[in-house]
């Protein structure tokens, strides 16, 4: 994959812009689309509060989302094929579109979420037309990644649910919104692995990051995530990836992490009404659809649960894992010999 040259990588968030003219405009459009009812519902978030604790959970209460949105699609399978018969990215109105990445072509769109859990809730859709499966490419990587340097705003978030980890759409697609809430997970410090590649291990859900400040190589920075994501995928494990702006070590926020979870397996239909441990949640930011569950809510009930779904998987690939970034570590020393 070529990385385009006229792309700006600089992902440190200006003081002086804390909206880019790609901030305003998706603001903008996503705002109309609201107004002219293009949504399910008025994003209406009802409360929000941090709990007791540690780890900073942000829990909002957006009941809409539990009972207005669309029936998510029957997940099965890692390997399920896209059906041009179910719901897809193509099906949606023109008027849920509402910027290209590309000049006026369609080959990569944001539409809204018709359904949304916060300020701007956008799906960017990747080569939209040729009707790719919930399975990440390096270059819907690389256009998740493209959004940060588009982007002046911190709040800016860019994740993705793999099919049986809460993915409701079987075609290749990965979510953005705002979120105004500062996160642990933006600064909480992580252990060496290998390469590259750190550990995020005091934390309830075990994963693994790739900040962009260990690299200053945009490429370099897209290869490293790319290579966990790819050997979860073809393992068949479960997963997801939640990309944010971050704290770098003059506690600016300069810099960029992704963060890649492997997890237990989710299969069949969805239940929107329930605590659904999915990408966000993960990250710490946990959308409940019922007051009683956010009046209920507490930081060791959810954390034994992302405990749950994430210390068997992330313990299951941690030697091979590794073993595979140190090889790709020696195949790069060698080709860099051989040029010298």
């Amino acid at each position: 994959m070529d990385i385009p040259n006229k792309i700006n990588y600089s992902f440190e968030q200006n003081k002086k812009c804390e909206e880019s003219n790609f901030d305003s405009v998706l603001k903008e459009k996503w705002n109309e689309a609201q107004k002219k009812g293009v949504f399910r519902y008025i994003l209406n978030i009802r409360n929000s509060k941090v709990l007791d604790g540690k780890y900073q959970f942000f829990v909002q209460l957006n009941i809409d989302r539990g009972y207005s949105r669309r029936s998510p699609e029957n997940i099965t399978s890692m390997t399920q094929p896209f059906d041009e018969k179910s719901f897809n990215f193509t099906k949606i109105a023109p008027e849920e579109e509402i910027m290209n990445l590309d000049n006026g072509s369609e080959e990569n769109v944001i539409a809204v979420n018709v359904s949304p859990i916060e300020y701007c809730h956008s799906l960017l859709l990747p080569q939209k037309c040729k009707k790719l499966p919930q399975v990440v490419t390096k270059y819907s990587l690389y256009k998740a990644v493209e959004i940060f340097s588009l982007s002046c705003s911190l709040d800016i978030r860019v994740i993705f649910n793999s099919l049986c980890a809460y993915a409701s759409v079987n075609h290749l697609h990965w979510h953005l919104y705002y979120l105004k809430q500062r996160m642990l997970l933006e600064y909480i410090d992580l252990e060496d692995y290998a390469g590259n590649v750190k550990v995020l291990r005091n934390y309830p859900a075990k994963g693994y990051c790739i900040k962009y400040s260990d690299t200053q190589n945009i490429e370099d920075f897209i290869t490293w995530a790319f290579l966990i994501i790819d050997y979860l995928q073809r393992k068949q494990i479960a997963h997801n990836v939640y990309i944010t702006r971050a704290k770098s070590n003059n506690e600016e926020y300069g810099d960029l992490r992704i963060y890649i979870w492997a997890r237990k397996f989710s299969t069949g239909i969805k239940d929107i009404s329930a605590f659904n441990p999915a990408v966000c949640e993960l990250f710490g930011h946990v959308t409940v659809k019922s007051e009683e569950v956010y009046n209920s809510l507490t930081e060791e009930y959810i954390a034994n649960i992302l405990e749950d779904i994430t210390e068997e998987c992330f313990s299951l690939v941690f030697d091979e894992l590794k073993e595979l970034i140190q090889k790709q570590m020696r195949k790069g020393n060698e080709n860099s010999i051989k040029t010298q």
